[in-house]
């Protein structure tokens, strides 16, 4: 069984664009997001995991602007995580129109 426990810097991504276009993200909110590269923790207390997703924000005027991937409405994606022996896959999954995205991460 692969080690899900540790830490996985974002490396690339496959078709992100296109499933954010699917859920009607504009243009501008789109390529910040496309820009974030995210680091994910994975953690076990017991029986409860923990997954941590660190994302750099940008800064508008006052504003701490994060684009959020999962949203109500035709905007809900399904997220699958698939650990490997270095590093992680995870495929987002547009319900709406079954677009499928899929970002990559190297365990450090």
């Amino acid at each position: 069984m692969v080690q899900f426990i540790g830490t996985y810097k974002h490396e690339s991504d496959e078709n992100l664009e296109e499933v954010f276009i699917k859920m009607g993200m504009g243009f501008l909110m789109r390529k910040l997001a496309l820009r974030s590269k995210p680091t994910v923790e994975v953690e076990v207390d017991g029986d409860t995991w923990t997954i941590t997703t660190k994302v750099v924000f940008s800064v508008e005027d006052d504003k701490l602007i994060q684009t959020p991937v999962e949203n109500q409405g035709d905007r809900v994606m399904t997220s699958v995580r698939h650990f490997t022996s270095d590093g992680l896959i995870q495929t987002l999954t547009h319900t709406a129109s079954g677009t499928v995205a899929t970002r990559h991460y190297k365990r450090v």
